[in-house]
């Protein structure tokens, strides 16, 4: 394998397709399951657009990667499409809750061509460690751009804005201070942590030289906010920020397992 950190291996650049016809561009990154199944992790308005929580229709019916076929030389690379509908189903997996911007598409490939490194349930599994101010850094093509030769993604770096697995505003998302731009949706939000501490009941345990690399979450932008006339309820002004809004990555195993026991 290349001397690339693998993690630039787990996100590809995702074209919009409808009818053939490009309708920009996102990001994705790859997941495998205990079954060893593998999806493609992105955001539901990467599918149905910005309004995704109340259109019906989706915007796009396929989409196209761009993968890694020699661990030994990153500039080889080939264009995979994939269908979203198998005849007029749908073959993406959404969440239970409409207005969760995280889909899970299944994917098949051959895993002995392409290079693929998809993240696993041990980069989610993180609810015993304590988190502080650590780093966060997101994966992803800010307006389709990036290293074409090496097919490789850019890497924006921040700190989380609120604390680690507390839902903002009840979801179940947290803010980043980072900068990013538009195609760089659906990306992985990544945190390395250095000598952490995990908690198993009253028991806290200091892992010191050891450093473990988590999936925070999955990116869906920079949303604008509303500032409103206390007096008259009314909007006033419409700002924009740094701040991102990172799902949680337990909404993977979630949209996973409402496949798996679809009465619960």
């Amino acid at each position: 394998m290349s001397t690339v950190d693998p993690l630039y291996i787990t996100t590809t650049l995702i074209v919009r397709l409808n009818n053939g016809e490009s309708k920009g561009s996102a990001t994705g990154f790859f997941f495998s399951d205990d079954q060893e199944s593998l999806y493609l992790v992105t955001n539901k308005h990467v599918i149905y657009g910005e309004r995704y929580y109340e259109n019906p229709e989706p915007e796009i019916d396929q989409i196209k990667l761009n993968l890694h076929t020699n661990p030994q030389n990153l500039s080889q690379n080939e264009e995979v499409t994939i269908n979203l509908f198998d005849r007029e189903s749908k073959k993406w997996l959404e969440h239970s809750n409409k207005d969760y911007d995280v889909v899970l598409i299944p994917v098949s490939m051959d895993r002995k061509k392409y290079v693929i490194m998809p993240t696993s349930k041990s980069f989610i599994e993180s609810s015993n460690i304590q988190v502080g101010f650590e780093k966060i850094f997101v994966m992803g093509y800010p307006y389709g751009w990036y290293d074409t030769v090496n097919n490789l993604p850019v890497t924006r770096i921040g700190h989380l804005s609120s604390p680690f697995k507390i839902p903002f505003q009840g979801k179940p998302i947290m803010l980043g201070d980072v900068e990013t731009h538009r195609g760089m949706s659906g990306g992985p939000v990544f945190m390395r942590l250095e000598d952490y501490t995990t908690i198993e009941g009253s028991k806290r345990t200091k892992h010191l030289g050891v450093h473990k690399i988590i999936l925070v979450g999955i990116h869906s932008g920079q949303p604008r906010w509303d500032l409103i006339d206390r007096r008259t309820g009314q909007i006033t002004e419409t700002v924009s920020h740094s701040l991102i809004h990172i799902w949680f990555s337990d909404l993977i195993l979630e949209i996973l397992n409402s496949q798996s026991h679809p009465s619960q």
